[in-house]
């Protein structure tokens, strides 16, 4: 088998993939960057399913580098999108406790979007109703955050991925990677060798296979969450996106509105536990040796209720029935607007959450990890489409020499 060299090898060309080799070949335009993709396009999994929010980085502690990332990533994301003439709905969020704890929460988020240089206004009912008339602040008070923005994820991608063929970086599609070797840089990916001096492991859902496939070893293991949405009728059209305050305990951000360009409203995601990291509907997906590991791991921890998983599994479930997301609506929204609920089969995503084996807890913040020539991208949450701009900066400056 001949082998192919390159300087950079990026495994998964989802947004981080394509950012990154973007980035490398700005930086380095003689180098050659090479891209491996296992499917047929990018927006395939998470970079084409997700919200497309740009968010402004209120929820995450200063020290945590998912405010860090996203801090710098969102602004030079959004700087993006308006400099290529995309689609943009600059259209700002409104945060509104659902309970007298989040309630409680408020000043907290309040600190941290002081710490991390994000505007945010603290209103009460009427001033919230201003800016959105179908919002239903209980509690008479909630946070307005001006600079969280909407953009067309897919077409954010199809863009970047013009930037870089354009600056003559390589992707190469329908090449599954099958091995890794971490001292060498050897990648093998669609029956093809291919040695690189850098490789980057930011293969999203598939993270930690790519890292067992290296080598790797460490503390943590998948456990994916599965998100679905409800859609309200297309009459309803809203200028805000509304949000909960969230349980700043948990990883989630709880039920929330989202629309698109289109102007489609829904309303979600659950948080639900998935036996497959492609499992999006129905059976497909699920490959049994996977699937019966992540109903064992689950299974154990939420009987155990490890970090609240059995309460939180409990209130997910409810999410799946038709009362159970119109309450959380109520909650958030005109409780007349419930009544205009439907089931979105096509609005789906599984979130590519690693748990913490050693401290017991799902891990709460992007992991990177060095080994030998290969760089590690573990744990890829929310909002890992925003921060995508700022983590690629952070791995040039730090990790590749």
């Amino acid at each position: 088998m001949s082998v192919a060299e390159r300087d950079f090898i990026i495994i998964g060309g989802g947004i981080i993939g394509l950012v990154l080799g973007y980035k490398l070949k700005l930086r380095y335009p003689k180098k050659m960057v090479l891209v491996l993709e296992k499917e047929q396009n990018s927006v395939c999994h998470g970079t084409g399913r997700n919200s497309g929010v740009i968010h402004s980085g209120i929820y995450y502690p200063p020290e945590t580098l998912r405010a860090k990332y996203c801090i710098s990533g969102s602004k030079q994301l959004k700087n993006y999108v308006i400099k290529k003439n995309l689609w943009i709905d600059q259209c700002g969020k409104i945060l509104l406790p659902t309970s007298t704890k989040t309630v409680e929460s408020i000043p907290i988020l309040l600190d941290r979007a002081n710490q991390n240089g994000v505007e945010a206004s603290l209103l009460n009912g009427a001033e919230l109703r201003a800016l959105e008339p179908n919002c239903n602040p209980r509690f008479n008070t909630g946070v307005h955050v001006p600079f969280t923005s909407v953009v067309d994820p897919k077409e954010v991608a199809g863009s970047i991925l013009s930037d870089l063929l354009k600056v003559d970086g390589e992707i190469l599609y329908g090449h599954k990677v099958t091995q890794v070797n971490a001292e060498s840089g050897a990648v093998v990916a669609g029956g093809r060798q291919f040695m690189g001096k850098v490789v980057i492991n930011a293969a999203g859902l598939h993270a930690d296979t790519i890292a067992r496939l290296a080598g790797l070893v460490s503390r943590y293991s998948f456990l994916p969450f599965k998100g679905k949405y409800w859609r309200l009728s297309s009459s309803i059209k809203m200028r805000k996106l509304v949000y909960p305050i969230p349980n700043l305990d948990l990883p989630f951000l709880g039920v929330h509105t989202t629309h698109n360009r289109a102007g489609d409203v829904y309303l979600g995601p659950s948080s639900t536990p998935v036996f497959g990291r492609e499992n999006y509907r129905r059976l497909n997906g699920l490959h049994a040796k996977e699937a019966l590991s992540l109903m064992g791991s689950f299974g154990k921890k939420i009987l155990f209720n490890v970090n609240g998983l059995r309460t939180l599994g409990l209130r997910e479930l409810r999410l799946l029935l038709p009362k159970g997301i119109q309450r959380e609506a109520n909650l958030l929204l005109e409780p007349s607007l419930s009544d205009h609920l439907y089931t979105a089969p096509d609005k789906v995503g599984i979130r590519s959450q690693i748990f913490d084996d050693e401290n017991n807890h799902l891990l709460n913040d992007f992991v990177i990890q060095k080994q030998a020539r290969v760089i590690h991208i573990l744990n890829a949450i929310s909002p890992a489409f925003t921060a995508s701009f700022g983590l690629a900066d952070r791995l040039l400056e730090r990790y590749v020499k």
